[in-house]
């Protein structure tokens, strides 16, 4: 089934490519990302060295801009490393009492999104869930707003 559906993939964007419409390629929906890079990455050249050989100009402009060069390692996972920064002496804010050290959601409000009619949709937006109209923290909730 996986092998049917690349092909039909491969064959449905060869087909876009080859008739101009569209630069992202994606091969199947299914398929682990690092699956695809592969049969996405044939599909690309072949469009290219059509694109040369039918389109002089085109191809032209194409070589014009610089080839984007892929250093990841996409089959390594490490999670990310950082430190929120310290209070200094002449600093009125210390931002490690608002931030959480493992990344902060900041979201920007306006004043009638303060409204009491929009509070079950500023909830909503905020990412609180809501028990009989009250509002509690989530995990995907804003950590701070301004």
């Amino acid at each position: 089934e996986g092998e049917d559906g690349r092909m039909k993939s491969a064959v449905g964007i060869g087909t876009l490519l080859a008739d101009g419409l569209g630069d992202t390629v994606r091969v199947s929906l299914t398929e682990d990302p690092e699956f695809e890079y592969e049969p996405c990455n044939r599909l690309a050249e072949m469009a290219e060295s059509r694109l040369a050989a039918t389109n002089p100009e085109a191809d032209a402009r194409q070589k014009a801009v610089r080839k984007y060069v892929d250093t990841r390692d996409i089959t390594t996972y490490a999670r990310r490393v950082g430190a929120l920064p310290e209070k200094k002496e002449e600093e009125k804010v210390d931002v490690g009492l608002f931030l959480n050290p493992n990344g902060s959601v900041i979201s920007s409000i306006s004043s009638p999104m303060l409204s009491e009619g929009n509070a079950p949709y500023l909830y909503k937006e905020l990412g609180f869930k809501t028990a009989v109209g009250m509002p509690f923290k989530d995990i995907a909730t804003s950590d701070s707003v301004f």
